[in-house]
C-alpha cells in the first residue's frame, strides 16, 4: 500500500532547524516515528510512505520506501504515486485540495484538543481517532458513517525511553509556560514546600514559580535525560482545551509512574494502572482529583517499588503496539 501522511506547517513557534534530521533513527517527532512503523509490518515489504510539511522546502529520502518533504504549498505539489491511506494531523485547510484529489484512499483524521473532531472544509474521513471515550461519543453523533476509535497514543521510542541517573528531583512537570492551560497556576500554587519539583518548558508569563520549582526549556532529542532526574511525573492540563498530552506516554516510557487530574481527557483504562486496581503486572500511576493531587503524589513517591510503568509501556503503548492498532483499523476499513 501507499502511505501519505499530512503532517501540517513547518513550527511556527521556534526554530524550524530543530526538526532537521539527516537520519531517521534521530528524528525526534513521535508522528513521523509512527507513521514509519505503520509502513513496515513484518508481513508486509512493498509499501511507500511520504510525509509532508507545508510552508518549506526540502526533500529527504530516509528509507527506501519513506520521503519526508517540505513543500511550499501542498495544493500545486504533482505527486508521483496514488496514496492507499492519507493520514491527516490536524485538519488544516492546506489539505483538502489533496483529500479532494484522491476520493479512493482512505482518509485518516486527528485532530486532539480543541480540534478533536473534523474541521470545516473537509469532513469525509474514513476513520477518526480520539484519545478518550468522551470525545468518541461525541464524534460518533456527529460523524456517524466514519469508524471512531480511541488511539494509542505512544512516545517516540528512538529518544525517549529509561536512563539510570542520579535522582536530583522528587516530581517532573513537564509544561511549556507559554501554554496556559498546561496548569501551572495550579502546581505552582499548591505544590508542598518539601516537594523538589522540575518544570521542563518555557517559564509562565505573569506569576512566579515557588522556590523549590526549577523550570527550563530542553530541545526533545534530550528529553529523556531530563525525565532520568526526577522520581516520577504530573499531568494537570485543562481538559477543556488538551486532551492526552504527549508528556503522558512520554513518562511513562522513561520509567517514572504519573499522578495525573481526573479531568484530563485521555484514553484513562489505557494509561493509567493503579496500585489500588491493577490489572496487570504493572502499574503506571494514579488519577486523581485536585483535593487529593498531592496526597496522592507523596503516595506514589513513597512507593515507588509498587510501579513499573517502562514494563506496561513496553507491552501497551510501543509505536509497535500503536502501528499495528492503526493498521488494524485501517483492514477493517478495506474488508
Amino acid at each position: 500500500m501507499n502511505f501519505l501522511m499530512l503532517r501540517g506547517q513547518i513550527p511556527q513557534d521556534r526554530d524550524p532547524q530543530e526538526i532537521v534530521f539527516d537520519w531517521l533513527s534521530d528524528i525526534d517527532d513521535m508522528w513521523t516515528q509512527l507513521f514509519y512503523q505503520m509502513l513496515n509490518p513484518k508481513e508486509e515489504y512493498d509499501n511507500y510512505g511520504e510525509l509532508w510539511y507545508w510552508g518549506g522546502d526540502r526533500t529527504k529520502k530516509f528509507a527506501y520506501n519513506f520521503t519526508e518533504r517540505w513543500l511550499s504549498t501542498f495544493q500545486k505539489h504533482i505527486i508521483n504515486f496514488v496514496p492507499d491511506v492519507i493520514f491527516c494531523r490536524g485538519g488544516f485547510p492546506e489539505y483538502h485540495a489533496v483529500l479532494k484529489r484522491f476520493p479512493k484512499a482512505i482518509k485518516i483524521y486527528y485532530g486532539a484538543g480543541r480540534r478533536f473532531l473534523p474541521q470545516p472544509g473537509f469532513y469525509d474521513y474514513d476513520i477518526i481517532l480520539q484519545d478518550s471515550p468522551e470525545q468518541v461519543k461525541i464524534c460518533e453523533a456527529k460523524f456517524p458513517k466514519a469508524l471512531t476509535t480511541l488511539f494509542i497514543k505512544p512516545a517516540a521510542d528512538n529518544i525517549i525511553y529509561s536512563i539510570e541517573a542520579e535522582k536530583e528531583y522528587d516530581v517532573c512537570f513537564p509544561a511549556n509556560g507559554a501554554q496556559a492551560f498546561k496548569g501551572h497556576k495550579f502546581v505552582y500554587k499548591t505544590v508542598p514546600k518539601g516537594i523538589k519539583l522540575l518544570n521542563l518548558g518555557n517559564n509562565p508569563r505573569g506569576y512566579k514559580y515557588p522556590n523549590n520549582v526549577t523550570s527550563y526549556r530542553v530541545v526533545r532529542t534530550e528529553i529523556a535525560q531530563h525525565y532520568a532526574k526526577c522520581k516520577m511525573g504530573i499531568v494537570a492540563v485543562n481538559s477543556e482545551i488538551d486532551s492526552c498530552p504527549r508528556v503522558i506516554p512520554e513518562m511513562l516510557a522513561c520509567g517514572l509512574p504519573i499522578v495525573v487530574l481526573d479531568g484530563v481527557r485521555f484514553w484513562r483504562d489505557k494509561y493509567i494502572e493503579s496500585v489500588a486496581s491493577s490489572r496487570s503486572q504493572s502499574s503506571t500511576g494514579e488519577l486523581v482529583n485536585k483535593e487529593n493531587f498531592w496526597n496522592f503524589v507523596i503516595f506514589v513517591l513513597n512507593n515507588l517499588n509498587l510501579y513499573d510503568p517502562r514494563r506496561y509501556y513496553e507491552q501497551n503503548l510501543s509505536l509497535t503496539v500503536a502501528a499495528k492498532f492503526l493498521r488494524e483499523r485501517i483492514n477493517e476499513i478495506r474488508i
